[in-house]
């Protein structure tokens, strides 16, 4: 069997992005409605994220109620939602249209990834995985941070990928692929914990005579610190404090109190403030105050409760990789689940003919999986976090699917279609 040619693999990633987006704009149709606005049931998230965007179209600035301005939400939802706002107004049913396209768009990426690191079949594969896999589509019908999130990184996996084929002028390569980690890290700050990540790795390559590495992440990182910095910068003059995010402190102290320390139903997952707050935990002030009061409590508890700490870290991990997510709805649970129980084998399969093949462009494509697993170990675990990295471990899983049709191809003696091997990325990236 002869590899995917020219016009196969084009017919391929067209039918990848019409099933994808059939299938987000059918469930948004059936299950939402283009016109309805936000729903707090679902997820009360994107009422801020789309209030926000709405008040910067309007001129009233980043700010859920007008005149004053917050932090609490990072701008990249809302700021990939404002354009539509800009050019549509306020109509609910353009923006769901444009997430439906974001989410399809980013199954057309993980093709791009796979076919360049891998082979087209490893890519197109992973780009259907992607295109019926639940977790990720779900996501398109509402107004949460996955959707953008996936589609900038991703984007940035394969601006990484494409200055890793370049031997010269790569500097420009990675500087859109910074470009867009940042823009990843606007709408979900917790992928920040790739850049220390990649940074040990790029270390290690260092002394392992391979300086192209560490180049790349300093200049990639260089570029994020550039484009963080005017919003750290603006929340230091109108909030006072230069931070990220006012609702860190909410998180860690949501994920270690008393109730998750004790209540095995409650270990591992996340509490609301409102409940916490008691009169030894008042939260006064401002919101960057009340974010530092939330933080402090939350490591007294841990400080507290030191002793149960493993077991609270057992807990938050398998709350990441259950397959069984917390929803009323049976369908979308069972959905979930079936989906879950048959990409996560795969994954693994998949994990380990990267490595074999190609060990930075695996490394590369497991960062934003490493940096959920950190940030899940330091505030809590949902299956919400591992499904915003779904496309990742779709790729994966594409590999795996790749390498046992090539094994088939084998054993009918025939030329292998999809047999993994190293592309110029791959070859070079050794």
């Amino acid at each position: 069997m002869k590899n995917l040619s020219t016009r196969q693999f084009i017919i391929g990633l067209v039918l990848v992005f019409v099933v994808a987006l059939t299938a987000r704009l059918a469930m948004t149709y059936q299950f939402v409605g283009f016109r309805a606005p936000p729903d707090a049931n679902a997820n009360s998230d994107q009422l801020d994220y789309e209030v926000l965007a709405f008040h910067l179209v309007t001129g009233q600035g980043y700010a859920i109620t007008p005149g004053k301005p917050t932090a609490s939400r990072t701008p990249g939802t809302s700021m990939t939602l404002a354009p539509v706002y800009a050019v549509f107004g306020r109509s609910f049913a353009m923006g769901r249209i444009w997430f439906c396209l974001l989410s399809a768009g980013t199954c057309l990426l993980a093709v791009c990834f796979g076919s360049l690191c891998f082979n087209r079949l490893a890519g197109l594969m992973a780009g259907f995985g992607l295109a019926i896999y639940p977790g990720h589509a779900y996501n398109a019908m509402h107004f949460l941070s996955e959707t953008p999130f996936g589609f900038w990184m991703l984007l940035a996996l394969v601006l990484t990928a494409c200055a890793i084929r370049k031997q010269r002028g790569g500097w420009w390569m990675n500087s859109l692929a910074g470009l867009c980690w940042a823009l990843a890290i606007y709408t979900r700050p917790q992928l920040l914990l790739a850049v220390p990540i990649a940074g040990g790795l790029a270390v290690i390559a260092l002394l392992f005579k391979h300086p192209i590495h560490f180049k790349r992440w300093a200049i990639q990182t260089a570029v994020i610190v550039l484009t963080l910095s005017p919003w750290i910068v603006r929340n230091d003059v109108v909030l006072g404090k230069p931070t990220l995010s006012t609702i860190t402190g909410y998180g860690l102290w949501g994920s270690h109190n008393e109730l998750t320390f004790n209540d095995p139903a409650c270990r591992g997952d996340w509490i609301r403030a409102s409940i916490l707050e008691d009169a030894d935990h008042p939260l006064t002030g401002n919101e960057v105050q009340r974010n530092d009061q939330a933080t402090q409590y939350g490591i007294d508890a841990i400080k507290a409760n030191a002793d149960k700490m493993p077991a609270l870290l057992a807990a938050k991990l398998w709350r990441l990789a259950t397959p069984f997510t917390q929803t009323d709805n049976q369908i979308a649970r069972l959905a979930f689940a079936v989906s879950w129980i048959v990409v996560a084998p795969m994954f693994l399969v998949g994990l380990i003919v990267a490595f074999k093949r190609a060990q930075t462009t695996a490394w590369m494509l497991l960062l934003p999986i490493l940096a959920t697993i950190a940030s899940t170990l330091i505030y809590y675990g949902s299956v919400r976090f591992r499904d915003s990295v779904s496309p990742v471990f779709v790729i994966f899983a594409g590999v795996c699917v790749a390498q046992f049709i090539s094994l088939l191809a084998t054993q009918r003696k025939s030329k292998p279609l999809g047999k993994i091997e190293p592309t110029q990325t791959a070859a070079r990236a050794a």
